[in-house]
């Protein structure tokens, strides 16, 4: 009989084990795919998922998503075999670059030419930037905060490129992207435009630093801006053009498609205006955001209409802040064309003023005047008859106090801080005016506001809230990120009903 060698014997178990090791894995991955809560589930809509994961990673190397991956075998599975949870490579370890650009196959990329610590762009991405070189068609963003030498490179048409976005200087070669670019509507650039390309055509998007206002593709834009720093181009676009307030108004009137019009006037523009029978009517504008720094620029809003403004922005320098040339014309226009509910708030937004419809909504009528002094409330009114504020917001920073505006239809009063205010809030004290402040009030919010030293501020603000008449009775307090005991809190509900959020 032929005795068996121990390392033979050894070999043999251990095959064994391994055997059981097979058997027990593939039982857990069956067991995984007949009792999983999602097994259900549509491949369409795992690779949904998926995709909500990986657009929330983090700049620093995020790829917590990945761990999707090592769920399951169909969860991995369909991971690997969707192309475009793979598309955006400039965010991860350089190790990981040619991996993840064999699996976008041949998806759409979001090409970024970027800075990395040394200045330069990153090697691995040199195979992806000649394969874009190459097949252009697969390019559906592009992003350039580097050398604009791969621009010179790009003469093959980009039929999926939706969106440009250049943040250092780059000159566009006439032969761009083979001048076909269908989908392109939004460009995002610092330096020059070229004043006619095939390759705009269809542009509905623009922020720009130098441009030719009177370009055919300016006609279709639904939103323009215009940043601090901006310039005018002549026909040729190699010459700077002084800009005039008629030249800009001219431009705009062809502009019949905008929607949104963000613009920062220059310091050097003509403010001499022709007399015009009409003025520009931009039919479809819902959005302004405007900044001026002379006073004659603001008769630009004597020349403009809308059909219905939903928020106006007008910002200026502290030194006309108070001149009422400045504000008039924009409360005028703004009254002019809003066409919906009354404004019912009122914010002190870290030295600028709001109107709201409502302060927390998104997309509703709003008018903020920045740089404008709150405590001239009274007659700014006089030029917003159509406001009506119920509810008032100071947000403060940690050197400043609310400048209070005395208004009888306030119901809500809420103030916040930007850090936490070691005083109380500079509320107007009961006892140096005959009549309440804001009579109507009845709720108040207080947002990182710091009641020490607690000795006084507790009993200062329930002396505040129960000296209030009958008739003005303060029904709520409401504290949030207000460090206060429970006996503190306690002693406020003896004088008024407090919720704690």
């Amino acid at each position: 009989m032929t005795l068996i060698q121990p390392q033979q014997l050894e070999d043999l178990y251990d095959s064994k084990i391994e055997a059981h090791f097979v058997e027990i894995r593939l039982l857990r991955e069956q067991r995984n795919a007949d009792c999983s809560k999602t097994r259900k589930l549509p491949l369409e809509v795992l690779s949904t998922i998926f995709g909500a994961l990986n657009c929330r990673r983090t700049r620093s190397y995020g790829l917590e998503w990945i761990a999707v991956t090592h769920i399951c075998r169909v969860w991995r599975n369909t991971a690997l075999g969707d192309p475009t949870l793979w598309v955006d490579f400039t965010d991860v370890p350089r190790k990981w670059i040619p991996e993840y650009f064999a699996r976008s196959k041949a998806a759409p990329l979001p090409v970024r030419l970027l800075h990395t610590f040394s200045c330069e762009p990153l090697d691995e991405l040199d195979s992806v930037f000649d394969h874009v070189v190459e097949h252009p068609e697969r390019m559906k963003q592009l992003e350039i905060a580097a050398g604009g030498t791969f621009v010179g490179r790009l003469t093959k048409p980009a039929p999926l490129l939706e969106s440009l976005v250049t943040s250092v200087q780059v000159n566009f070669p006439p032969n761009f992207l083979g001048g076909v670019a269908p989908r392109l509507k939004s460009v995002t650039c610092c330096g020059r435009l070229p004043p006619e390309a095939s390759w705009l055509a269809n542009l509905t998007k623009l922020e720009c630093g130098e441009v030719h206002l009177e370009a055919t593709y300016m006609s279709n834009l639904t939103s323009l801006k215009l940043d601090w720093g901006w310039g005018g181009l002549d026909a040729t676009g190699e010459r700077s053009q002084d800009i005039s307030m008629t030249s800009l108004l001219l431009a705009l009137e062809k502009m019949t498609m905008l929607q949104r019009l963000d613009l920062y006037f220059p310091n050097d523009i003509d403010t001499a205006a022709f007399p015009r029978p009409t003025p520009v009517y931009l039919h479809h504008l819902r959005s302004l955001t405007v900044h001026f720094n002379q006073v004659a620029i603001a008769s630009i809003f004597n020349h403009l209409r809308a059909d219905a403004i939903e928020q106006l922005d007008a910002s200026w320098s502290q030194t006309i802040s108070s001149t009422p040339a400045a504000i008039e014309p924009v409360c005028q226009f703004f009254e002019s064309c809003y066409r919906g509910n009354d404004l019912q708030s009122l914010v002190q937004n870290f030295g600028r003023l709001e109107m709201h419809q409502s302060p927390t909504a998104e997309g509703i009528p709003s008018l903020t005047l920045r740089g404008y002094k709150p405590a001239n409330f009274a007659s700014f009114k006089s030029l917003v008859p159509r406001c009506t504020p119920r509810l008032l917001v100071a947000r403060l920073d940690s050197s400043q106090s609310p400048i209070f505006p005395e208004c009888n239809t306030i119901e809500e009063l809420r103030i916040s801080a930007r850090f936490s205010k070691p005083i109380l809030f500079g509320l107007p004290e009961i006892d140096v005016s005959p009549e309440p402040f804001c009579p109507s009030l009845r709720r108040l919010y207080l947002t990182n506001i710091s009641f020490v030293p607690k000795a006084r501020r507790v009993p200062q603000l329930k002396r505040w809230i129960s000296k209030r008449k009958s008739t003005s009775k303060i029904e709520l307090l409401v504290l949030k990120d207000c460090p206060l005991s429970k006996k503190d809190i306690e002693s406020l509900r003896k004088v008024i009903d407090v919720r704690i959020l």
